[in-house]
C-alpha cells in the first residue's frame, strides 16, 4: 500500500489571529501558499493550556486524564515536593512509537515532552526539558554528529531587561542551526514522517507582547521599532526558514503546520494560596514567621537563592548554580529564596484542606489516600468543598478595578477522565480570559494577602487556546475554513494520512473534514484496539544535577519561579 510522505512543522504557541492577519498581509508567504490552496482553522488547545499539557495530548492522542500531564511538574510520591515531568513518566504510546510499529520511518526534531528520547524507527532529538551536556538522541551518536554541525539543543541566553537584542540573536541563531540541520537531516536520512518544531514562536510572545500590544498597560510607545515588531519579525523570518524545510520535501509531500496553543496578553499574577490562606482554607506555619525574621540580615544584604540565581544567569554561570544545588542539597534551604514564603515548608499540612500549585489556576484538595497529609475524607466531605471553594472562586475581586476575577471554575470531571484523573487538580479556573494566571514557583507573594502582582518574570504575553492547523498536499481537502478541531484530533489523522489503524484507545478521531473524500472513500478509518506499546528508551542520564539543571532552565523562560 502506498501512502504520501508527511511533514509537520510545529510553531509552539503561534496564535490563530496573528497568522490569519500576517499571512494575509503578506509577511508570512509560504504559509499563505499553503492556506491558499489547502485547510486552515482553529486547533483547540488543552485546559490547562500549557505546552506541556498540550504536547502530552498531541504527542499520545490522549485526554490529561489519560497521560497524567497537567503542568509541567507533579508531586513527588508521598511528598509535597514538585518534581519535573519527563518523558518516560506519562502514560500512552507515542504517534511516533505507533508509526515505528508499522514499519513507518520517522524523524523528529525539538518537540517538548521527549526527553530522555525513545527508540524509534528512525530518529529522534529531543526538546524543551532536555538538559545540557546530556545526549540527546535516538539513536544516540546522532547527538555527536548533531554538535559536529553545531546544533544547541538549548538556547544560551536568559531574558533580561535591558539585554533584548542578545536574547533576539541567541533565538534567531538556535532557530537558523535548527532549521539547517532539519533540512540535511531530511536530505540525508530516509523519512516517511518528519516532524521539527520551532519552539521561540512561544518565548518571543511572552517577553515581547506588550511592545506590539498598544493596549497593554506596559506599552510603551517610544520603545524601538524593532522591539514593537520583534514579534512579527520573527514570525516572518520563521516562515522563511518553514519555506526552506519544505523545499526539501518531495513535491508530493503531505505538509501540515500546527501550534500547541495560542496567546495573548498577560496582565498579572495571582497568588491562590495567599487567597486561600485568607478564607482559611490554607494554614501556614508558625515557625515560618520566626525563620523568616531571621533571615532579615541575609536579606538585608541582598544574599538569597533568587539574586545568586540571577547573578549567575546573568554572568552564564548558570552551571555553577546547578552544580552548587547539588552540592548543597536540602541545604540550600539555610538562605531565603526570597521575600516569599516557602511552597513546600511554609505550609502547614496537617491543618491545610486546600491548596494551589501549577499553571493559570489550579487548586487541590489535601485528600486522604492521596497527600501524604491529607485528611479531608473521599465523598461528601470532598465534594462540599470543592463546591464551596469553587462558589467563592467567583466572588474574587481585583480591588485596582473592582472588578470580578474568575472567569468560570471547572470541577475535573468536567475537563478529563481516565485512570489518572485521581491526580488531577480538583479546581481549575479560568481568570479574566487567561490575562491573570497562577505561576508555579510563585505560590505566595512577598506581603502576605497580596493577591495579585504585575508578573515577576517580566513576562508581558501568555497563552490562549486557539492554536493553528494548517494543511496542504496531495490528500488534504483543499481551498477550505475548518471548524475549530480539538488538538488530540490531529494525532490520529496524521497515523490516518499514513495508512495506519487508529488505537481505539484514543480520545481523539480522525478530522474527516481535512482529508480528501477520495482519500476516505479509498482507504476508509480504522480503529482498531490495540496494546499500549510500552517505551524503549536509549539511556536516561537523569539524576539531581539534570533535575535542577532543567528547573533552573524552565524557570528562566518564566515557566518555573
Amino acid at each position: 500500500m502506498s501512502f504520501h510522505k508527511m511533514l509537520v512543522i510545529g510553531l509552539d504557541g503561534a496564535p490563530y489571529p496573528l497568522i490569519q492577519k500576517w499571512t494575509q498581509e503578506g509577511f508570512m508567504p509560504n504559509l499563505a501558499k499553503l492556506i491558499n490552496r489547502g485547510s486552515f482553522g482553529v486547533l483547540r488547545s488543552t485546559i490547562p493550556v500549557h505546552s506541556p499539557t498540550a504536547w502530552a495530548s498531541f504527542i499520545t492522542g490522549l485526554n490529561p486524564g489519560k497521560h497524567g500531564v497537567f503542568d509541567f511538574v507533579r508531586r513527588a510520591p508521598d511528598s509535597y515536593q514538585l518534581r519535573v515531568i519527563r518523558a518516560n513518566q506519562f502514560s500512552g504510546t507515542t504517534l511516533w512509537r505507533w508509526l515505528s510499529i508499522h514499519k513507518r520511518q520517522v524523524g523528529v526534531m525539538n518537540i517538548p515532552m521527549t526527553y530522555p528520547p525513545e527508540e524509534v524507527n528512525g530518529f529522534l532529538i529531543s526538546g524543551l526539558g532536555t538538559p545540557d551536556y546530556v545526549p540527546y538522541t535516538y539513536p544516540p551518536e546522532l547527538t555527536d554528529e548533531l554538535n559536529a554541525l553545531g546544533y544547541r539543543v538549548n538556547k544560551d541566553e536568559m531574558f533580561v531587561p535591558g539585554k533584548e537584542d542578545q536574547w533576539l540573536a541567541d533565538i534567531y541563531d538556535v532557530s537558523r542551526r535548527r532549521t539547517q540541520a532539519a533540512v540535511k537531516l531530511m536530505q540525508e536520512k530516509p523519512w516517511d514522517f518528519f516532524m521539527m518544531m520551532f519552539r521561540n514562536t512561544d518565548e518571543i510572545c511572552h517577553f515581547f507582547w506588550h511592545h506590539m500590544d498598544e493596549s497593554h498597560p506596559l506599552h510603551d510607545p517610544q520603545a524601538p521599532d524593532k522591539y514593537k515588531h520583534a514579534i512579527r519579525d520573527y514570525y516572518q523570518q520563521v516562515d522563511a526558514w518553514v519555506g526552506e524545510i519544505m523545499a526539501a520535501a518531495a513535491p508530493d509531500t503531505n505538509i501540515i503546520i500546527m501550534s500547541d496553543h495560542g496567546a495573548g496578553p498577560l496582565y498579572k499574577d495571582v497568588f491562590l494560596n495567599e487567597w486561600l490562606w485568607q478564607q482559611g482554607w490554607l494554614t501556614l506555619k508558625e515557625s515560618s514567621a520566626v525563620q523568616k525574621a531571621g533571615f532579615g540580615a541575609l536579606r538585608q544584604f541582598g544574599i538569597t537563592r533568587k539574586n545568586i540565581s540571577d547573578t549567575l544567569t546573568r554572568l552564564r554561570l548558570h552551571r555553577v548554580e546547578v552544580l552548587i544545588k547539588k552540592w548543597l542539597g536540602d541545604r540550600i534551604q539555610v538562605l531565603p529564596r526570597d521575600q516569599r514564603p516557602e511552597f513546600t515548608t511554609a505550609v502547614d499540612w496537617s491543618k491545610t484542606v486546600a491548596y494551589s500549585f501549577g499553571y493559570y489556576g489550579q487548586i487541590f484538595i489535601n485528600l486522604r489516600g492521596r497527600e501524604p497529609n491529607g485528611f479531608i475524607e473521599p465523598g461528601a466531605a470532598y465534594e462540599t468543598l470543592r463546591q464551596e471553594i469553587a462558589q467563592r472562586l467567583l466572588t474574587l475581586v481585583d480591588l485596582e478595578d473592582g472588578q470580578p476575577v474568575v472567569d468560570r471554575v471547572y470541577y475535573k470531571e468536567e475537563l478529563y477522565d481516565g485512570p489518572h484523573l485521581h491526580d488531577a487538580p480538583d479546581l481549575i479556573c479560568i481568570m479574566r480570559e487567561f490575562t491573570y494566571m497562577t505561576r508555579k514557583g510563585y505560590e505566595f507573594a512577598a506581603q502576605r494577602g497580596n493577591l495579585f502582582r504585575t508578573p515577576y518574570t517580566h513576562e508581558t504575553g501568555s497563552h490562549r487556546l486557539e492554536g493553528i492547523l494548517i494543511g496542504a498536499g496531495p490528500d488534504i481537502q483543499p481551498e477550505q475554513r475548518l471548524p475549530e478541531q480539538n488538538i488530540y484530533d490531529l494525532t490520529p489523522t496524521l497515523l490516518h494520512l499514513l495508512h495506519c489503524p487508529v488505537p481505539g484507545q484514543m480520545d481523539g478521531k480522525v478530522i474527516e473534514p481535512f482529508i480528501k473524500e477520495q482519500f476516505l472513500t479509498h482507504y476508509p478509518i480504522q480503529y482498531k484496539n490495540e496494546a499500549e506499546q510500552g517505551r524503549i528508551e536509549s539511556d536516561d542520564q537523569w539524576d539531581e544535577q539534570a533535575e535542577a539543571q532543567v528547573t533552573e532552565r524552565l524557570k528562566s523562560l518564566g515557566y518555573l519561579g
